[in-house]
């Protein structure tokens, strides 16, 4: 009713096409799912539908997206840093400007954070070529992943190491790092998408497994909080959905397209876009190569 009258379409009849990506991918569907007589379709790119408590996929997905030689040196880059936490955990956070972190939790989970960014946003390599040439004998590794961390993940992608922090996400003041606490409230109550380090072969560290999680959102909320996974999934279907006219989208290299519709269904095509730089939501803003004139 807003837009009509905004746009003064008060005398027509207009069904909406929604889209978004990512969590707004989901709520384009799901509004698809739920107001069918007011949308003609839905676009959901990289649209995370399906709950999950244990996201172990997520890791997974890192290192299959990673390669063996980059996945390979960033366990080494978890090890030497859980070494060093536990010989001089003041030297190792310092080298991360991360002195702010005082639970050892916190830190092990932003330096994983880091490394997601690189395939989840589709720039594999700015993260991986450094990083396995200092694999090499005399090399420093931790110093290199430290300088991608401060470099890009800090500088260019715009990270904040605050926000990793428990005691700031305590904070309920307004501010521009105030969406980390919601965002984190909806993970505790309903979403969960714990990133869990899987059993075997994982890259991040075993530290950060469910408890990890749970203990962060009891801190952080109160006791009372737990994220009901299986009541989401039901009110909206999880990956069987049951809407119309909604198309699935979602980037190969993404971690996040476990949690989305993968399979084709009637009246509710599923892609998966695959490229050495498909990540999160790259049929929105296009692959790192594409021509200017596609993005």
């Amino acid at each position: 009713e807003m837009m009509n009258r905004k746009q003064n379409l008060s005398n027509y009849e207009n069904s909406w096409f929604v889209f978004g990506v990512s969590y707004s991918g989901a709520l384009s569907a799901w509004f698809r799912l739920k107001f069918p007589h007011l949308t003609c379709g839905s676009l959901a790119s990289s649209a995370v539908v399906l709950a999950v408590y244990n996201y172990t996929d997520f890791d997974k997905q890192i290192g299959e997206s990673a390669g063996p030689s980059c996945k390979g040196a960033l366990q080494e880059v978890t090890r030497l840093a859980e070494q060093g936490l536990s010989s001089d955990a003041k030297s190792v956070k310092s080298l991360f400007g991360a002195e702010k972190l005082k639970n050892d939790g916190d830190f092990l989970y932003m330096l994983a954070d880091a490394a997601v960014v690189a395939f989840q946003y589709g720039s594999p390599d700015t993260l991986c070529s450094s990083l396995v040439k200092a694999t090499a004998p005399g090399c420093n590794l931790l110093d290199v992943y430290a300088d991608y961390v401060n470099n890009y993940f800090f500088g260019t992608f715009g990270a904040n190491v605050e926000t990793y922090d428990q005691e700031f996400l305590k904070n309920t003041t307004v501010s521009a790092e105030s969406s980390d606490r919601l965002w984190w409230y909806q993970v505790c109550t309903e979403v969960a998408y714990f990133q869990v380090a899987p059993s075997n072969d994982s890259i991040r560290s075993s530290k950060v497994d469910t408890k990890y999680h749970l203990d962060l959102c009891k801190n952080v909320f109160g006791k009372a909080i737990y994220p009901e996974v299986d009541i989401t999934n039901l009110y909206y279907g999880g990956t069987g959905i049951a809407g119309s006219k909604i198309i699935f989208t979602n980037g190969s290299q993404d971690p996040w397209r476990h949690a989305s519709k993968k399979k084709s269904s009637k009246d509710m095509p599923s892609y998966l876009i695959t490229c050495h730089n498909c990540g999160h939501g790259t049929d929105l803003r296009g692959c790192p190569q594409s021509p200017l004139s596609l993005e």
